[in-house]
């Protein structure tokens, strides 16, 4: 099915309204909208074509989701990166075409990430058919904007991977818990995939209880064919994607991953790439969630206040994102102890604010360098 095939909603001008389907000599013949098709001319309709062999499909959609620090983003920019190359992504075919990735809260966050990507690789942007929407979308309310987006679609040549960065922004304050705001999202999101032929993935975040997947309403399950949890191993340090949901390919695969750092040619920025990371892990597909203990969110509270209260600019050495404050170590370390990090002793606060502080920074909640701490976003 190409962009033209595609005719929204609210432009069906009744039963007499045409729609192509392919006839057994490969062309195509016109029929009136919902005519129903008989087994014969089903089995001979086009075949769904893998995006990524034997995880994603073109013309489908899927959801990947994970709490704050779990490398989602990352992770789907390395995917989005292969499809635009045409290079197997962990082993698995790759069809090769552009991609166009939609991040209406892509700052200069997502800039740095794609400068590491391209020294890191040693690529030429000009030779990656790779493209960004980074104005706000509603893909909620109204048909305007999908509409929209549909018409500039017809413009990129073998369009492959359409990529929503994320669910929340997308959705322009509609009520994610609420059946018809999230409907009226799952059903944009369909007209893309089916207009364009391209695989529509969304990244979306986890619900207050991490045990019971990605947030919101139940329909935006019901509706993806495939679903990815990112999470953390605490144990290892390494980031796991794990296949929790699919439609048509087996479930319980899992990938594991680093977040190696890139500097900035400017020196005073960094970001991270991708790398691969086949340990036991990646095979056993229950990884342990990022869930923080009592101290570390006590440690993570008492730097947030330390940081509010005397936060100064880091030096541009040191590798804190532009814009953060930073504190003495020694300082979040005194406000921890008010905040009541431990009861014990000198010896037991120490303790308890050095595993408190080890574990945010091995998931990635604060950033430290040399004497200095910060909250990296």
């Amino acid at each position: 099915m190409s962009v033209h095939d595609f005719v929204p909603e609210d432009d069906a001008s009744g039963a007499n309204q045409a729609h192509k389907i392919e006839d057994n000599g490969g062309g195509t013949q016109r029929k009136p909208r919902l005519t129903p098709l008989h087994l014969s001319e089903v089995v001979q309709l086009p075949r769904r074509e893998a995006l990524i062999a034997g995880l994603l499909d073109c013309a489908a959609m899927s959801i990947m989701f994970g709490a704050s620090g779990t490398g989602k983003t990352f992770l789907t920019l390395d995917l989005a990166f292969h499809v635009a190359r045409g290079q197997p992504w962990r082993g698995r075919v790759a069809r090769q075409g552009a991609v166009l990735y939609i991040a209406p809260e892509g700052g200069h966050g997502l800039i740095d990430r794609l400068l590491a990507y391209q020294l890191h690789h040693k690529l030429e942007p000009e030779s990656v058919p790779l493209h960004f929407v980074r104005e706000p979308i509603d893909l909620c309310h109204g048909d305007k904007d999908a509409k929209l987006l549909i018409e500039h679609c017809a413009a990129l040549s073998a369009l492959r991977l359409i990529v929503v960065d994320t669910l929340a922004r997308a959705m322009a304050g509609g009520n994610e818990n609420a059946p018809d705001d999230m409907g009226r999202f799952v059903l944009h999101c369909d007209r893309l995939r089916l207009a364009t032929g391209a695989h529509v993935l969304v990244l979306h975040h986890s619900g207050k209880d991490e045990s019971k997947g990605s947030r919101g309403h139940s329909s935006l399950r019901a509706a993806c064919d495939t679903e990815i949890e990112t999470t953390t191993n605490e144990a290892s340090r390494l980031h796991v994607a794990t296949i929790v949901k699919q439609r048509d390919h087996a479930t319980g695969d899992a990938f594991s991953f680093r977040l190696d750092v890139i500097r900035l040619p400017d020196g005073e920025r960094t970001s991270c790439v991708v790398a691969a990371d086949e340990t036991p892990t990646a095979q056993e597909g229950t990884p342990k969630r990022a869930k923080l203990t009592n101290g570390a969110k006590i440690a993570l509270r008492a730097l947030s206040e330390a940081i509010l209260k005397e936060g100064q600019d880091p030096p541009p050495s040191a590798p804190a994102p532009i814009g953060v404050k930073a504190v003495t170590i020694e300082c979040w370390r005194q406000q921890a102890y008010r905040r009541g990090i431990s009861t014990g002793e000198e010896r037991a606060k120490q303790q308890a604010f050095k595993r408190s502080s080890e574990q945010l920074i091995s998931l990635n909640r604060v950033g430290v360098w040399e004497e200095l701490a910060w909250l990296p976003s």
